[in-house]
């Protein structure tokens, strides 16, 4: 069995009116409050009336007071009364029945009144108890009480001939409200003036018809005095409350709650009223609730706010992410109300649809573009298109590829992905025009050309590399050497006026490859910036391998200027250099390079470069005075090495030079054998 303990305290007349027993302490305002409440309702006892129900919220307090009051004509003095409260907490209000706290209210006697409320009340909550009577048994009272209390904000007055005429129906009317404003609403069956907690009328009270109005209309200005005697014809939607409290289920008070708020007051019903009709229509959905919202007038915004999140809701559960999809395709067109007071919470439907499902989002994406959409509508667009990631964009079709660039201005990090450069067909340019006014870091930048060139997507090279400034340039000599792309055209006439990055993405290698190397002398001059060329060149040609003659022509060029025959430059440049020109696979611009280093001994031998490469490498060699293992070193063929001799032999002032190497070369194992017979032959 389910048991509640609920304190008390009873309060009656000893010198005084006073509180004369309780089963827990009391602040003192608190004290004070139901000293007030607890006494006699009036100046003076009316027939009828000696007994009465009080309930109101004790301030300060985590309680609602349930309260009877008895006269007590025992008394010697007259306007005695005993008054027994129950001190409920408000979290136990909405679930407990007021013919079940009417059941545990004991009149007070004199003898024992000191402990007859020491200890709190145990209430067996499946105990059966008498009922209160059907408050709404009579349905014109029953509405035209619910009109006056739920239909406007003013407290009610209610002439009554004795407290109990109108008892059932206040407590029946009290249980139906929804469970925040039940534990607030306040109310007497007997009050013999009109009564105030807390300097603020009660919202429901009887008086006595014996009470001419006049008595109490200073006092009671503020309220509505009501005759139920010529009741009038309620409005449609206090039939919904009394159908939903003939069935005996809280629906209507669960939904009203949720709609109006915990902190919303009885005046919001009139408005709401009709939605719930609305909304538990036989033919009702979400989207037909949505309109009635929407469609509402004189509804208090935060209310409106929140029954959308409720059609939201029920949308979810009636159809999944697909119907919230479609009821924020609803909510975008034209209309005539002003959305704007709810698009914050339209732009979080917006939000928690993605989250649910990114394909209904991307598809309210795609029902929205082009759409002839309110403000709020390009608020809720905007938001989905934040939400967007570049997986989205496969969606995306030829009729939507117009609005990328648009797209991609308000979510630039989709611009990093390949994928939006595989859609955006011949609009990439507009694109990356668009990306380009943006004030985005260098990082961003270089993602967003790493996409383009991964996407494999023709775009302007002078436009990327506007763009993406030196990253462009070093990202895309990257994805040549790579293979990833062609050393095209429009890539050579770009790259070609971008000597100075072509030269740091070089330096930038740890080392250069030789196919680096060779990318790179397309686009940088020998004859500029040669100090640090040397280092790069170096770096590159370190490793043993194969190189190519214009990386070899490139490096030799390096190391006449060096003019230093111990340079490692010579070692692997000079012989396939030397070779290439000899087998006329030395390009123009490769023998332009060297050709200033190696002038011709004579006009009509000028043709000969293989005969101007060794005289400019003997003379060098001469003047540095270079050791055998130098010599053997750089230069590694037969042919080379005669050509070498013999330009050492043509003069006179090298000869010696020359008998020093070979004298060397007869007596000692330097170098290969092949090597020391084409330096000694003829000698």
């Amino acid at each position: 069995m389910a048991f509640t303990s609920v304190h008390q305290a009873v309060h009656g007349y000893r010198d005084g009116h006073r509180l004369l027993s309780c089963s827990t302490p009391l602040g003192s305002d608190a004290a004070r409050a139901m000293l007030v409440m607890s006494d006699m309702s009036g100046p003076s006892m009316q027939p009828g009336f000696d007994e009465y129900l009080t309930g109101y919220s004790l301030a300060g307090t985590e309680y609602f007071v349930f309260a009877k009051t008895w006269y007590a004509p025992e008394m010697q003095r007259p306007g005695c009364v005993w008054t027994h409260s129950l001190l409920v907490p408000r979290a136990q209000v909405a679930s407990m029945s007021a013919a079940r706290l009417m059941a545990s209210f004991r009149r007070p006697q004199i003898d024992g009144v000191d402990a007859a409320a020491t200890s709190p009340v145990v209430i067996d909550e499946e105990a059966p108890v008498g009922g209160t009577g059907d408050g709404f048994a009579d349905k014109v009272l029953a509405a035209t009480m619910i009109g006056a209390v739920l239909g406007q904000p003013r407290p009610v007055i209610v002439v009554a001939d004795t407290a109990t005429q109108f008892e059932a129906v206040f407590l029946r009317l009290w249980e139906e409200l929804w469970p925040a404003e039940r534990t607030r609403f306040s109310f007497c069956t007997g009050a013999l003036m009109p009564r105030a907690n807390a300097g603020t009328l009660l919202d429901l009270q009887a008086v006595p018809r014996a009470i001419p109005p006049s008595q109490f209309r200073k006092s009671a200005s503020a309220a509505l005095v009501l005759d139920l005697r010529t009741p009038g014809k309620p409005e449609g939607w206090v039939n919904l409350v009394l159908d939903g409290a003939a069935r005996g289920d809280a629906t209507f008070r669960s939904w009203l709650e949720a709609a109006a708020g915990a902190d919303a007051g009885r005046a919001v019903v009139p408005s709401l009223a009709p939605l719930f009709g609305a909304w538990h229509a036989p033919d009702s959905s979400a989207r037909s609730s949505l309109a009635s919202v929407v469609d509402a007038k004189d509804l208090d915004p935060r209310a409106r706010n929140r029954l959308i999140g409720m059609v939201f809701d029920r949308a979810n559960k009636e159809s999944g992410a697909a119907g919230r999809r479609e009821l924020l395709q609803d909510l975008c067109g034209p209309r005539d109300n002003d959305l704007a007071p709810i698009a914050a919470m339209l732009e979080d439907q917006t939000r928690l649809l993605f989250e649910e499902s990114r394909t209904e989002g991307v598809a309210l994406v795609l029902s929205l573009l082009g759409s002839e959409l309110t403000e709020v509508g390009e608020r809720i667009l905007r938001t989905a298109v934040l939400l967007l990631t570049p997986s989205d964009i496969e969606a995306f079709g030829d009729a939507q590829a117009p609005y990328l660039p648009i797209i991609v201005g308000a979510n630039q990090q989709l611009a990093s992905s390949p994928v939006l450069w595989s859609r955006v067909g011949s609009r990439s340019g507009e694109v990356l025009s668009q990306l380009g006014g943006m004030s985005l870091k260098d990082e961003q930048r270089a993602a967003v050309v790493d996409a383009i060139l991964s996407s494999g997507r023709d775009v302007s090279v002078d436009a990327l590399i506007r763009f993406g400034g030196k990253n462009a340039v070093f990202r895309g000599l990257s994805a040549i050497t790579s293979g990833q792309v062609q050393l095209s055209w429009p890539w050579r006439t770009a790259l070609g006026s971008q000597a100075d990055a072509v030269l740091e993405w070089l330096e930038s290698l740890s080392p250069p490859s030789l196919g680096d190397l060779e990318l790179g002398s397309r686009f940088v001059s020998p004859k500029a910036a040669q100090s640090r060329l040397v280092t790069v060149w170096k770096a590159g040609t370190a490793s043993t391998g194969a190189i190519a003659s214009r990386v070899a022509a490139f490096g030799l060029t390096l190391a006449f200027w060096e003019g230093n025959v111990m340079s490692p430059l010579f070692a692997v440049c000079f012989q396939p250099t030397y070779d290439a020109a000899g087998s006329s696979r030395l390009e123009y611009d490769e023998w332009e390079w060297v050709r200033e280093h190696a002038p011709p001994s004579s006009y009509w031998r000028d043709w000969d470069k293989c005969e101007r490469l060794a005289k400019a490498m003997a003379r060098l060699l001469e003047k540095e005075n270079a050791p055998l293992e130098t010599v053997f070193g750089i230069v590694h063929s037969r042919p080379a090495l005669k050509k070498i001799a013999d330009a050492l032999d043509d003069d006179r002032d090298t000869r010696p030079y020359l008998k020093a190497l070979r004298k060397k070369a007869k007596s000692s194992s330097i170098g290969t054998r092949e090597q020391r017979d084409a330096l000694l032959e003829g000698w």
